[in-house]
């Protein structure tokens, strides 16, 4: 008989472990009823799982999950942290959901919320057999173990010693199991198991868990590059999942690294990471095509700017960003800008400059002549618009020394054109462009600034300067 079922976490204080529970409850809810029967609702430290079935099926399908799924031994190779005691068919094989132990998810249908936790208490508050280190609290399932010294006591000499691993329930542990197996991500960097965990922060829908599911498998295993730096997990991460934007809109990521010593794993670091500045970035392709670009050419100094930029809205490290890329990214033959769509992100969402500043004629005209000098590897006039101060002359000191030179460089592409040499484009504004811009400069100076830099480490998007740019990319 069919009926609206609501299922429970258990409210244990811990939000990684809340999530794999509910994401275990979830898949057992899918595989039993239709995934549009079944959803994730978050609430205040747990979450409530609703699905439309009967009970006894969904206890059966729970029973039949464990009971195939976590014998596989791919599964105790490629989850760490997760390993069973005794063998199998033997009493003590702790991953089957024996006939002689009650695994009934009924228990999950009343919400009980406990502070106490005594000695001994599984922190799930639920009564059966429990389970310690093997599944319960091991690295596999939450990352706030006794034995990473987050808890201690004094033992008799006074001396503070990590308490006893907590338990779960079995049914806790093996539901853990099913959650963190189907919907946390799991790959290598420099040594470390990285176990990324997607936390809902709003209504999942079973065809959301689908999405996660089926992305989540295809992940595993040498997917980041092995020696990026942990801080730069998030935004790879991300930048590497199809259609990112809307699988995680409505979450958070857990991330943990874990470390192998004596055959146990511990913990090197936890964080809960909110997203939705990387997903807004992330959302223009033209975006995940540089970060894509410095993976390749291993920018990480580059990628580590972008990254403050993006989560801190450094404005500080915006403009030295653009610098770092070109020259990690660059080759011998080519210099390689950012992209016109990615610069205007920057610009708009980022700095919040005005669209009348950013597509100011002068501003670009300028900035035409300062590629020029960029592209030929001269980042000094760069350097010393970037660093000027409003209260000095140093912004127009620049300029006009830029433009003597830029001069003379005209001159000299043009006898190489003549000679039929390969020669390049230069920019030469006109005395109106430069009045201009010194006026802007003297109202909005730093927005000034901030546009005509990155706007000169970009790719033009117009003009003969871009026909001159496409023969050398072709070329290059």
């Amino acid at each position: 008989m069919s009926e609206k079922i609501i299922l429970y976490t258990p409210a244990t204080g811990f939000p990684d472990l809340e999530a794999k529970i509910a994401y275990g409850l979830a898949r057992v809810g899918i595989e039993a009823f239709e995934c549009e029967k079944v959803r994730i609702k978050p609430f205040a430290g747990y979450y409530a799982v609703e699905m439309e079935g009967d009970m006894k099926i969904l206890n059966d399908v729970f029973k039949l999950l464990c009971n195939r799924l976590l014998q596989s031994e791919y599964i105790f190779l490629n989850t760490p942290g997760i390993k069973r005691s005794g063998k199998q068919g033997e009493k003590g094989w702790n991953l089957l959901a024996r006939e002689d132990e009650k695994h009934q998810l009924d228990k999950y249908l009343k919400f009980s919320f406990s502070m106490k936790n005594e000695a001994g208490e599984p922190v799930c508050n639920h009564e059966g057999s429990k389970i310690g280190v093997q599944i319960g609290f091991s690295a596999g399932t939450s990352y706030h173990q006794s034995r990473d010294k987050i808890d201690t006591q004094k033992d008799k000499r006074g001396l503070h010693r990590p308490t006893s691993p907590k338990k779960l329930c079995k049914t806790c542990g093996l539901l853990a199991t099913l959650g963190m197996w189907f919907a946390s991500f799991i790959f290598n960097i420099k040594e470390k198991e990285v176990m990324v965990i997607p936390i809902p922060e709003d209504v999942i829908t079973g065809a959301d868990l689908e999405r996660i599911f089926s992305v989540q498998h295809h992940l595993r295993r040498d997917f980041l590059p092995a020696d990026i730096p942990s801080t730069l997990i998030p935004l790879v991460f991300l930048s590497k999942i199809p259609s990112t934007t809307e699988m995680f809109r409505d979450f958070k990521l857990f991330i943990a690294l874990l470390v192998r010593q004596a055959q146990v794993y511990h913990i090197d670091s936890i964080s809960l990471i909110a997203i939705s500045d990387y997903l807004k970035f992330l959302e223009n392709p033209y975006n995940t095509a540089s970060v894509d670009r410095m993976l390749q050419k291993e920018a990480f100094g580059a990628l580590q700017e972008l990254n403050k930029v993006i989560y801190y809205k450094n404005l500080s490290l915006l403009l030295s960003f653009p610098r770092l890329y070109v020259q990690e990214t660059s080759t011998d033959n080519f210099v390689n800008l950012l992209y016109p769509e990615t610069s205007r992100y920057f610009l708009k969402e980022v700095a919040m400059i005005k669209p009348e500043i950013i597509e100011n004629e002068a501003i670009g005209s300028v900035a035409r002549t300062l590629r020029y000098f960029i592209r030929d590897k001269k980042y000094h006039y760069a350097d010393d618009i970037r660093n000027a101060r409003k209260d000095s002359k140093d912004f127009e000191e620049t300029i006009v020394k830029m433009l003597r030179e830029a001069e003379l460089r005209r001159v000299q592409e043009e006898e190489k054109k003549k000679a039929g040499k390969e020669h390049k484009f230069v920019n030469i504004p006109n005395e109106k462009e430069i009045k201009e811009l010194f006026q802007l400069a003297n109202k909005n100076f730093d927005e000034v600034k901030t546009a005509l830099v990155i706007i000169a480490f970009s790719f033009p998007t117009k003009g003969k300067e871009e026909l001159e740019i496409k023969e050398e990319v072709q070329n290059a």
